[in-house]
């Protein structure tokens, strides 16, 4: 019954006009607490709003309470622990690792235009006996002997335009039965230097097509960084949120212990008053069991705080134990008066957001092998053209002044000409291939257009909602912290007993608890949203792609 009457004065005291409670005529409630600006999402002064509910958001010095671990604690900034996590998180090493790969694909692909440096030398010593046709040819001789010395060296490589030019030098020393017999030599020095290229007009003609190849190479590379920096952003986000859930159980503790206090102190004086025969025993019955039930509540809390605490040690690869440290969140919510705007969350999204951005690199890619297989359909006609100096003397030096000369050049030039007789089926079939990519990647950023678009107006709306539930819960816990300063005061003047004190503070403390997870849920919804637009890296400090926002 009593419960009820309760119920019925709260009732009252909202009501317009005058009331007849005492204990709220002489502390009115403050009703601009529902009359925050839900326009803006925030009140005029946030900060104050929560420390009035026992919510303060400044750094403050961690404070001891009992959370079942040894030691003093360790305290942890957000940016502390995303420092961490960046360093240390495998996956986002594995990200790192892979971008690592493609990045050595473009250098594998930029060889094609590597210089190649090619020399050989070679012995050959014959003899053989001469059949009549050859002793015919070689004065008459029985037996024909060689012995040859061969050495070629030549430079060669890949043009830009696609032709494939090369530099070469021949040097052969001849020593055989003719050059004895026919001159006073033993051995004759051959020589020849030369130029060629082979330059294609049609197919693989360009640097366009010669260079498709590490382009595309680079657009893998661009996605693999992107896909890395999608990893890292999955990542921080989710240390923040583990944060956040962390601070939470840590308040939730923290207030619980308040509680618990609030309760013992109770029993204190509800003893005291039983001797002094102001108080029934009944009413200290009532303050024992609001203790008992309260260590039960404040177990549950240290509970979850542990598990949140092993959470962010999993998350910075620290394996709970004796010796472990005990980690305190020492970042408060930071919470904005400014209303985001939407075009400027949109612009920095699509500068910002990894799979845009790699999308975006998917269709440049896309691009470049439809202009490729292009190329690959005409015919392939080849420019062939060589110019060559010879030299050809009984000493190596009298042969190399040939050469130096130009006394005898040697030319040619012509053309090459492949043409597939069945249409170039495999050219086609890879133009299809292309077109076919493009037109799924331009349709997957169309996608995530609209994907993004939806969930900044989705982030932005829960940040206002959060922003409204935040203020009115605040409103609640003032509300209960009068009506608990109300109903001591009764105690204090023989009005009340411990039950109804007890379930002041009950609802005082629920209150607050409500207040903090809508502080947390706000805190987490901005989060999001920091998300959805690109911008967690950068806010967090762990930003790797250069970008003007």
């Amino acid at each position: 019954m009593t419960r009820y009457l309760l119920l019925f004065a709260c009732m009252l005291a909202l009501a317009p006009g005058p009331v007849d409670a005492e204990p709220l005529a002489e502390s009115p409630i403050q009703q601009k607490a529902f009359l925050w600006n839900h326009n803006q999402g925030m009140p005029p002064n946030p900060e104050a709003a929560l420390a009035a509910a026992g919510l303060a958001l400044e750094n403050r010095t961690p404070r001891t309470v009992a959370t079942g671990d040894q030691g003093p604690a360790t305290p942890l900034a957000l940016a502390d622990l995303v420092s961490l996590v960046v360093a240390d998180n495998q996956q986002i090493k594995g990200h790192e690792a892979q971008w690592g790969i493609q990045k050595t694909g473009v250098d594998k692909a930029a060889a094609i235009f590597e210089p190649e440096f090619v020399t050989s030398l070679s012995l050959a010593d014959r003899s053989q006996k001469n059949t009549v046709e050859e002793a015919a040819s070689r004065q008459f001789e029985s037996i024909y002997a060689e012995r040859n010395w061969d050495y070629n060296a030549s430079v060669g490589g890949l043009l830009p335009t696609g032709g494939k030019i090369n530099l070469g030098y021949t040097y052969r020393r001849l020593s055989n039965t003719l050059t004895r017999t026919l001159t006073d030599e033993d051995r004759e020095h051959q020589m020849f230097l030369g130029l060629s290229l082979t330059q294609p007009l049609l197919k693989n003609a360009g640097i366009d097509a010669t260079k498709a190849g590490i382009r595309v190479a680079e657009t893998e590379s661009e996605v693999a960084f992107q896909e890395y920096r999608q990893g890292m952003m999955r990542t921080v986000g989710e240390a923040a949120a583990t944060y956040w859930t962390f601070f939470q159980a840590q308040e939730k503790l923290r207030m619980r212990q308040d509680s618990l206090n609030i309760a013992e102190q109770l029993l204190n004086d509800s003893l005291e008053r039983y001797r002094t025969g102001k108080m029934s025993e009944t009413d200290v019955l009532e303050a024992r069991i609001g203790v008992a039930s309260r260590r039960a509540l404040q177990i549950e809390a240290r509970q979850e705080h542990h598990e949140a605490m092993n959470r962010l040690r999993t998350l910075i690869a620290l394996a709970a134990g004796q010796d472990t440290p005990r980690l305190e969140a020492t970042e408060r919510p930071h919470l904005s008066q400014a209303a985001p705007d939407r075009q400027t969350l949109m612009r920095r999204a699509f500068k910002l957001r990894p799979e845009y951005l790699a999308t975006q690199k998917r269709i440049d890619r896309a691009g470049i092998k439809i202009a490729y297989a292009k190329n690959q359909l005409w015919p392939e006609l080849d420019l062939k053209a060589s110019y060559g100096l010879n030299g050809l003397d009984f000493s190596s030096g009298d042969s190399w002044d040939q050469i130096e000369g130009q006394d005898f050049d040697d030319w040619s030039v012509g053309l090459e000409l492949r043409v597939p007789l069945q249409g170039n089926r495999d050219g086609k079939a890879d133009l299809q291939k292309a077109k076919l990519e493009q037109t799924r990647a331009l349709l997957m950023l169309k996608s995530i257009e609209v994907e993004l678009t939806n969930n900044i107006d989705t982030a932005m709306h829960n940040i206002r909602n959060a922003s409204e539930q935040l203020g009115y819960a605040v409103s609640v816990v003032e509300i209960h912290q009068q009506l608990l300063d109300a109903e001591q005061a009764r105690l204090g003047a023989g009005r009340s007993n411990s039950r109804l004190v007890l379930e002041k503070e009950e609802n005082f403390q629920k209150a607050q608890e409500a207040a903090l997870k809508n502080l947390v849920s706000l805190q987490k919804a901005m989060l999001d949203l920091e998300i959805e637009a690109g911008s967690i890296l950068a806010s967090n400090g762990a930003e790797i792609m250069e970008v003007e926002l």
